[in-house]
């Protein structure tokens, strides 16, 4: 009964998308470089992003003020992202796996950070890159490096919020919805 459901979520989280062309361009880098994990394959089905928030055990308190904050991200968009750098990154909670990821300079995101960290407090977060191609071995990160080296900015052109996963399925509304 719906009288009797907890009033928590596991997690959620608001997480800028890239643009559909850099999404298209990333999907066939990691096709020509990377590997679907056969261990938790689903790792692979997350989409590429930037973390803006991340709550886990929220309260329904919190997808309410998560949902007002999402709408007042909105003018933000598109956001642009001058890149410094491509770089390997670890994933921590996958063993082994490495991404290519793209580095920027926080001051790009800070009055978004800082609107942010104003709304939700310690949930907010300030990520200073993002992982554009996944599950990459070794032996093809430098053509992959050398690949993005000539890539300019990322254009995220909407903020998603999801819960407990960063993917369509879970997807609980967009700003561009607003």
């Amino acid at each position: 009964m719906l009288e009797l459901s907890s009033n928590t979520i596991q997690l959620i989280g608001i997480f800028g998308r890239l643009s559909p062309e850099q999404e298209a361009y990333f999907d066939g880098l990691e096709q020509q470089y990377g590997y679907q994990p056969t261990q938790n394959p689903e790792w692979y089905e997350v989409f590429r992003h930037l973390t803006l928030t991340f709550a886990p055990n929220a309260t329904v308190t919190d997808l309410s003020t998560q949902l007002e904050l999402l709408r007042d991200l909105k003018p933000f968009l598109p956001l642009k992202i001058k890149v410094s750098k491509p770089f390997v990154k670890d994933e921590e909670s996958y063993p082994g796996a490495e991404h290519i990821a793209l580095e920027f300079d926080l001051t790009q995101t800070k009055e978004i950070v800082d609107l942010v960290r104003q709304r939700v407090g310690d949930v907010a977060v300030a990520t200073w890159y993002t992982k554009v191609v996944w599950f990459v071995p070794k032996e093809h990160q430098q053509a992959v490096i050398d690949e993005l080296s000539d890539l300019k900015e990322m254009i995220f052109t909407d903020f998603y919020l999801v819960s407990n996963k960063q993917d369509e399925e879970n997807t609980i509304y967009q700003s561009s919805k607003f």
